[in-house]
């Protein structure tokens, strides 16, 4: 992650200007045993066929978007063909509890909250070594020789792809890097990647149709419960699983469906915060594929990102209102917690969280979220700004856009947010 342009000039093989997608590695028994994989591979072709077409990309940027869709589908039909082979892994059980699933608009403190959470021995999130860079066959957090060496082989990919070091520092300023990661990584291997989106197409609609066509895709968190199985086969929590994501917001439903025992935490911040935060950070990710100096992309990027926090603020509210309605026995599985709470009080607020959902406390938890706290000051991995006037809008704005999410959950630009609580 430290090559410089000149070096990857001299160290790497010639940029990318196409990919061939394929399943000539997937077995025929994978194919009948996991229909969506179809579904897979069209998406990820329409994601090659829209790279190709973006005439704001750069060359290095094209190369970058390719080899990481590439890269995804092989992930995805290695873990089809291992879970073929090991078919008896399907029918495994997942812990009683759990999963605890983070979710909330982008930007709200959800990567501190997993991070301490984490701490929790009896407990396992997934690792990006887990998710990212030979991730078959699975291995134990214990074995940490070979979670070395997938590191190593996930920084090799960084110099394929020419990330140089100016630009990771500016995406972990705005991002920081864990070790333990958000399971949108698993999503993405099954072609679920708004995100990714934003800097695959050049036009951008006012209904947001590329986000809608993002959504329609069910068939992703069939994939994630099966990833999430094969990882469980080698190394189960004592306790419970615990996953976080930002897109968990457009399929808590779905989510349901599949973990039926699901307990839900919903981190709440500011949206005169969230959103320059979100517009700032999505800047930092596509522009490693586009021109920097072009307005045209920025602003792009600016408006997708707004349509997707309008989607999932319609999600959320649309979700919890019908649970709120109708007294679903559901509502008991939701927590609330706000960002200033979590910043100001974070074990406190953990502690919260436990007691709500009755899980069990215990001095070493409590300890390891200290260290973590000591080892991991905010601004550690440098300083994110950003400003409200980026996104062209007020405060007025925000009041009237945003009316309903701020009502619900009484995160008013103009007032304090209210503290964490079970609703």
């Amino acid at each position: 992650m430290t090559t410089t342009p000149d070096e990857a000039t001299m160290k790497h093989p010639p940029l990318l200007d196409d990919i061939i997608l394929h399943e000539n590695d997937l077995t025929e028994e994978a194919k009948s045993c996991f229909g969506y994989h179809s579904k897979i591979l069209h998406a990820f072709e329409l994601y090659r066929r829209s790279i190709l077409c973006n005439e704001h990309m750069t060359c290095l940027g094209r190369h970058r978007a390719l080899s990481e869709i590439g890269k995804l589908h092989t992930n995805c039909k290695q873990v089809l063909n291992y879970m073929t082979e090991h078919s008896e892994l399907l029918s495994g059980n997942l812990p009683p509890f759990g999963p605890l699933i983070i979710y909330g608009l982008p930007r709200t403190g959800s990567t501190l909250l997993q991070n301490l959470l984490a701490c929790d021995p009896d407990c396992r999130s997934p690792l990006i070594t887990d998710m990212c860079i030979d991730i078959v066959p699975p291995i134990s957090r214990s074995n940490s020789v070979e979670h070395e060496k997938r590191m190593a082989a996930r920084i090799s990919y960084f110099g394929q792809i020419a990330l140089f070091e100016a630009e990771a520092k500016h995406i972990f300023a705005s991002h920081p890097y864990f070790p333990i990661d958000e399971d949108y990584y698993i999503l993405r291997q099954a072609s679920f990647l708004p995100f990714f989106t934003m800097i695959t197409s050049d036009q951008v609609s006012d209904d947001g149709t590329w986000l809608l066509k993002e959504l329609n895709k069910d068939y992703v968190y069939d994939y994630h419960e099966l990833f999430l199985r094969m990882l469980n086969s080698v190394d189960a929590p004592r306790s419970h699983w615990l996953l976080k994501t930002p897109v968990h917001s457009f399929k808590l439903d779905t989510i349901l469906q599949h973990y039926p025992n699901a307990a839900i935490v919903m981190t709440h911040r500011r949206l005169d915060e969230v959103l320059p935060s979100s517009c700032s950070l999505s800047w930092s990710l596509g522009s490693i594929h586009l021109d920097k100096r072009d307005a045209a992309s920025r602003n792009t990027i600016k408006k997708q990102t707004l349509q997707f926090i309008d989607k999932a603020i319609e999600c959320t509210v649309e979700f919890r209102t019908r649970l709120d309605r109708i007294h679903d026995e559901k509502r008991k599985n939701l927590f609330d917690v706000a960002y200033n709470d979590l910043m100001e009080q974070p074990i406190a607020t953990v502690r919260r969280i436990y007691d709500y959902f009755g899980l069990r406390w215990s001095d070493e938890f409590e300890g390891a979220m200290q260290v973590w706290l000591c080892n991991n000051p905010q601004g550690k991995q440098g300083r994110h700004s950003y400003s409200l006037k980026e996104c062209d809008l007020m405060i007025e704005d925000i009041e009237a856009r945003y009316a309903d999410y701020i009502t619900l959950f009484q995160c008013s630009p103009s007032s304090d947010i209210a503290s964490a609580s079970s609703h």
